[in-house]
């Protein structure tokens, strides 16, 4: 885990995505740095999590207009649920606001159902496509949800998530945390999540922390988001804007 702090220093400019799916950047006249880990496709998957009224839907577009205008590279916006498909709305629907959906395995059902259309269909081939893809909600969500809140179980959560993403994973979580009384007061509360009482919130605060607490790979970055606007922008731009740096390939022209 990273908790964000606002940092200095210039950034790069000029950063474009060549062929080979490496970034490059014609301005940069520094050492070439070697892939973190293998990656199955060339894109980059980043994830924006975090109790509801973080800010993160706001977060995505700020973050996806500077990445294309700044630097030049080409983005992927999405969600969970309710990508840009068909199936994806329908899921979205029913997962938010059909009261008659109550039995567990079927909630489970709908999520993975919805999970698979949206990687098959949207994330998968951005990934392929060299696109750098932020997502709004996925996997992580799900623990939080439906392990750390509801108490289901967790192995039969990690089976079908992995399943559903055919094991890609995400490069980067940005966790958006937030107190719920703070985040539920910025919402209408008008869907089967939001109307959830403070004590389920709290329960899925604590397991967002938990799962950046423990994480191993240093793929969490977690940023304060009762702070203003401007400066939860600062620190999520400074996160990603580094992980770029640090997990592709720099080629110098």
């Amino acid at each position: 885990m990273i908790c964000a702090r606002k940092s200095g220093g210039s950034l790069l400019k000029n950063f474009k995505l060549n062929y080979r799916g490496r970034l490059c950047s014609e301005s940069f006249g520094g050492p070439r740095r070697r892939r973190m880990t293998p990656d199955k496709y060339p894109g980059r998957l980043i994830l924006f999590e975090g109790p509801e009224g973080g800010g993160k839907s706001t977060l995505i577009k700020v973050m996806a207009e500077r990445l294309r205008v700044n630097l030049g590279l080409g983005v992927v916006e999405t969600k969970e649920p309710g990508h840009n498909t068909e199936l994806g709305k329908r899921v979205r629907e029913r997962l938010l606001h059909d009261k008659t959906l109550t039995n567990e395995e079927e909630l489970r059902f709908f999520i993975e159902e919805s999970r698979t259309d949206h990687f098959n269909v949207i994330v998968i081939p951005a990934l392929k496509a060299n696109k750098i893809v932020l997502c709004d909600r996925s996997s992580k969500s799900t623990l939080a949800y439906q392990y750390y809140a509801r108490g289901m179980d967790k192995t039969d959560i990690l089976v079908r998530d992995a399943r559903a993403r055919r094991n890609v994973n995400f490069d980067l979580i940005l966790l958006l945390d937030i107190d719920p009384v703070i985040g539920l007061a910025r919402k209408d509360r008008d869907n089967r999540f939001e109307r959830e009482t403070l004590e389920f919130h709290r329960k899925v605060r604590a397991g967002y922390l938990d799962m950046a607490r423990t994480d191993v790979e240093k793929k969490w970055v977690v940023i304060d988001a009762n702070q203003p606007l401007e400066i939860v922008q600062a620190l999520a731009w400074s996160a990603i804007y580094d992980f770029l740096l640090n997990s592709i390939e720099v080629i110098t022209r």
